[in-house]
């Protein structure tokens, strides 16, 4: 809804543990083997791309509304928010048991539905191991939600089981209630049609039973779930799913919070006792319109919900007022495709209400995971009607009033720094998180007010003589998460000096902040500053000082320094004839992020992109060092073939020059070499090259990096490229990379044993995907092979 008519001037930031949430009506269906795992989940990345909406993928642990900011687990700072909605869903009720958490790994809560997702699969996969001994499977809580996932288990296994060859009955499916009667909120009828079902496929159900604790039986050698009866239940495998429960950490926030711990909000969706904290979904209580936590209620809060927001920063009163059925009609499927239709006192059973229900879902997934960008002139109708600058602004407060009159006389020169008092209070949020090292004499962290910092240079002794390393990296943030693209610009420019096996030691930063309001550039600018900090901490390298100023986009470079022994540097070349090259990390950062800021890239590529530009190449550099590679360098902004490239002008047979002929295009040419001079030409193997997940899928819809065209002018040194076409790698040797691998040359005889150290290390993607050997010509060459070294 914000993405369709968003509001100018505001800024909307979704936070949450995944990048892939499921949608719980869809769940007992994924289970039953209806569903694929991406049918039912919704792409929370995707969506934000297409809703311009901030992501940010972390776990909340605490609110503090009186402040207006939100705590995270691990070390990510707190963010500041204006206006909040809280839809966290619910946990499973572990009391009376006594539990604090769920004491054995084979004990899966259904909530969050997220965790029991992933869980799912593993349950699966031992169905189909655990042939010739009986499997099982316990699900403890009998209302709906156990009920049908229940009878979606009993499908799925009785499939599984069918596939490879066993028999249904090696299954044992034990329902296990606390209360006399399964289904409790749903009419008779109903309760019976179940009742029915679940005793046609062999499933025993057990009511008027408590669940305690969990033990071993010692004789059985089995784990067994103890009931206050004194009963025992063997089981291998158990599904928890009791009546909800809110998170703990909500007790803690000072929001007013019903008897069972959810909070407490008015018809309009706004806290009792917080204002601008919202609340939908399981995690809250309407007053005096208390409701089953049941997904229909969260679903049809949303308009409501979002219309309040818009009024509340618009400061339009009064709000709308949600009042939730009292009735809602519930379809329950039986693993089969098959339903039983509840609503009252009615009661229906057979496959067309499966029909209805899948229609239903799929409608519902469909409006989230067939995601277009609206026309032209379709927006500019949206935008028309939408509330101007000015108009949120008065809502706002002066502050914005003041900085919407001055945004378009921005000043240059040293009247676009950043306030001093802003730079000032960000630095003391972050103050413990700055690292520093020994060698730093004045600096950011060590003293304060000096111009510029103090840094002792390294001590060499005889026989060890020490060089400096300097090097520089900037650019324009490519994600809309601060902290993240702070960690991935240090770790970046770090990669320069760990691929000449130096040791990084002092960075100084330039970070360039969005105009706005103060409060939020001092948040932007903590966020960006505490991920870089974390990674600088991380390689042991001291951040001394820096410049911030104002501009369009957020962006953020680092000049860092450090030292290596002389002869213990890692150069580029040359690579020598018989090595082979060895690429540390998969390729296609470039296509994934130009195409995540389409909106076409999958949430989970993307985190998997960020996840590698967040490995740091310091160790396997040094594991490159100590086998003697004769070349390294770091993957960058001209690709794998660039950076080739430049490690082959190393070469002593073939000293190069780069020239443009007349189209433009870089050619290279040896200084004074002639037709008889011995040059290298290196193999590519392509099916070698490790490359991310969904790059090859951006190449084959046509999205590449704005980078590309340029890097592909290095293409007429490949002497056999009309081998590769349609082969979607091929491309993706040309892709810029942001925070990319290591690519080495080594003599083939040590290739095995730095291989098995590499990816022992951590760089599981390591791989070898060429040879050098001599060739006759001018210039080195680059030949393409569509098969496997």
């Amino acid at each position: 809804m914000m993405g369709m008519s968003p509001l100018s001037g505001i800024r909307v930031t979704l936070i949450s543990r995944d990048v892939d949430t499921p949608y719980s009506g869809m769940l007992p269906g994924y289970v039953a083997g209806h569903y694929t795992r991406e049918e039912c989940h919704l792409d929370l990345r995707q969506i934000c791309s297409f809703a311009s909406i901030r992501f940010i993928g972390a776990e909340v642990c605490g609110i503090d509304p009186i402040r207006k900011r939100i705590t995270f687990t691990g070390e990510r700072p707190p963010l500041s928010y204006d206006i909040i909605s809280i839809n966290i869903g619910i946990t499973p009720t572990i009391d009376p048991t006594g539990w604090t958490s769920l004491p054995d790994s084979n004990i899966t809560p259904v909530k969050p539905i997220d965790g029991f997702a992933r869980r799912w699969m593993h349950i699966v996969n031992r169905a189909r191991e655990s042939a010739g001994k009986i499997l099982r499977v316990v699900v403890v809580g009998g209302g709906a939600g156990g009920c049908e996932l229940c009878l979606a288990m009993h499908k799925r296994f009785t499939d599984e089981f069918s596939d490879v060859g066993r028999d249904i009955s090696e299954l044992e499916l034990t329902l296990v209630n606390r209360g006399p009667d399964i289904m409790a909120s749903h009419n008779r009828n109903v309760r019976q049609i179940v009742k029915r079902i679940l005793e046609e496929k062999g499933v025993k159900v057990l009511t008027g039973v408590e669940v305690t604790k969990t033990s071993v039986n010692e004789s059985k050698s089995c784990s067994v779930l103890l009931c206050r009866d004194g009963s025992e239940i063997v089981y291998d495998e158990v599904i928890w799913c009791t009546q909800a429960a809110p998170q703990k950490w909500l007790r803690n926030t000072g929001l007013s919070l019903d008897s069972e711990g959810f909070i407490c909000v008015k018809t309009t969706m706004e806290s009792t006792n917080m204002p601008d904290v919202f609340a939908a979904g399981d995690v809250c209580t309407i007053v005096g319109h208390p409701r089953p936590k049941a997904g229909v209620f969260a679903v049809r809060a949303g308009p409501p919900l979002v219309a309040n927001l818009r009024r509340r920063l618009l400061n339009e009163s009064p709000l709308e007022e949600y009042i939730p059925q009292e009735q809602f009609l519930g379809i329950i499927g039986t693993g089969d495709p098959y339903a039983i239709a509840s609503r009252g006192p009615l009661a229906l059973e057979g496959e067309y209400l499966w029909t209805l229900k899948d229609h239903i879902d799929r409608t519902w997934m469909g409006n989230y995971t067939a995601l277009k960008k609206m026309d032209m002139s379709s927006k500019s109708s949206s935008e028309t009607n939408a509330p101007t600058d000015e108009s949120i602004a008065e809502a706002i407060g002066q502050e914005a009033i003041d900085l919407l009159l001055h945004s378009k006389m921005r000043c240059g020169g040293c009247g676009s720094k950043v306030g001093a008092q802003v730079l000032d209070r960000a630095l003391k949020r972050i103050k413990k998180l700055v690292p520093s090292r020994s060698e730093v004499v004045a600096g950011l962290g060590v003293t304060q007010g000096d111009d510029a910092a103090l840094v002792r240079p390294p001590v060499s002794t005889p026989g060890k003589q020490m060089l400096l390393v300097h090097t520089i990296d900037y650019f324009r943030s490519f994600i809309s998460d601060p902290y993240v693209f702070g960690r991935v610009a240090a770790i970046h420019a770090l990669s320069d000096l760990h691929a000449m096996n130096a040791d990084p030691v002092s960075a100084l930063a330039l970070c360039v902040l969005p105009y706005g309001p103060e409060p939020k550039v001092e948040d932007n600018l903590v966020q960006m500053l505490a991920g870089m900090c974390s990674m600088l901490q991380e390689e042991n390298c001291a951040l001394i000082g820096g410049h911030t100023s104002e501009g369009t986009d957020a962006a953020l470079g680092l000049s860092v320094n450090g030292t290596v022994v002389e002869g213990g540097e890692l150069r580029k070349g040359p690579p020598m004839h018989g090595d082979v090259l060895i690429l540390t990390k998969r390729v296609g950062t470039g296509a994934l992020m130009a195409a995540d800021m389409r909106a076409l890239a999958k949430g989970r590529w993307v985190e998997k992109a960020l996840e590698s530009m967040q490995i740091s190449n310091r160790k396997a550099a040094q594991i490159l060092q100590e086998h003697g590679c004769s070349g390294c360098t770091d993957v960058t902004g001209f690709g794998v073939m660039g950076h080739l490239l430049e490690m082959m002008k190393h070469n002593k047979l073939s000293s190069l020059s780069t020239e443009e002929d007349d189209d433009g295009d870089v050619c290279h040419l040896p200084n004074g070499a002639t037709s008889e001079d011995e040059a290298l030409m290196v193999t590519l193997h392509l099916p070698d090259v490790p490359v991310l997940e969904g790059a090859k899928e951006c190449v084959e819809i046509g999205v590449m990096s704005s980078l590309q065209p340029q890097n592909v002018r290095c293409a007429r040194a490949v002497t056999n490229a009309n081998i590769a076409r349609g082969n979607p790698v091929y491309p993706l040797l040309f892709d810029p990379q942001t925070s990319g691998g290591l690519l080495a040359s080594i003599s083939a005889d040590k290739a095995e044993a730095v291989v098995r150290s590499l990816k022992g290390a951590g760089y599981n993607a390591t791989s070898v995907i060429g040879t050098f050997t001599k060739c006759q010509g001018l210039s080195p060459a680059v030949e393409l092979c569509t098969t496997s070294l």
